[in-house]
């Protein structure tokens, strides 16, 4: 798939067929993922892998229990039929002040290198800045260092639908030339 198709195709899949994705697979995706920015090319990634259906099911709880009001329609029982969740971290020591930034891209390019495979994904954050339970929790149930945050949860598997695609802003209104606003 070329890198376009893979950027302006990917979406959000919350819908996984039972099919299983390989081992070898996750771990073509996770070595892209390792290639992302980060601050001061400090890779501080680490991707937990996770198939137990009980872990599945207490990461589930966690995201439901402390899921915000305004995002009650997207609640997190989906995660149980994916093949695989990969939980992204940071190692806070190697990420120079800039953990959740070097998270995203490492996720971003996660989502994208899935995507170019056949496997649907979603974005789904593992903290909150006014919450900062949902991470701990996280932390707690899969063994995360203390000086090791999580980032992002993102569930692997072949989709079981095909959304729309994306109604996109025009570009125009998006860019400016030389200061805000002029374009």
């Amino acid at each position: 798939m070329e890198f376009d198709e893979a950027v302006k195709g990917r979406r959000s899949i919350r819908k996984y067929g039972k099919r299983r994705v390989e081992n070898s697979v996750i771990e073509e995706v996770l070595d892209l993922a390792r290639y992302a920015p980060s601050s001061m090319n400090g890779q501080p990634w680490t991707f937990t892998v996770v198939r137990d259906e009980g872990i599945k099911r207490k990461l589930v709880e966690i995201k439901n229990k402390y899921c915000p009001i305004e995002k009650q329609e997207y609640r997190a029982d989906f995660l149980l039929n994916a093949s695989a969740i990969v939980v992204v971290c940071v190692d806070s020591e190697k990420s120079y002040d800039r953990g959740i930034e070097n998270g995203v891209l490492a996720a971003a390019t996660l989502l994208l290198a899935a995507h170019a495979r056949g496997l649907g994904s979603v974005y789904m954050s593992a903290g909150r800045q006014d919450e900062p339970a949902v991470s701990e929790a996280i932390r707690e149930i899969l063994g995360i260092p203390s000086q090791v945050d999580p980032i992002s949860i993102l569930p692997l598997g072949y989709p079981d639908e095909i959304p729309e695609p994306k109604n996109m802003v025009s570009i125009h209104e998006l860019v400016s030339y030389e200061c805000f606003g002029k374009r």
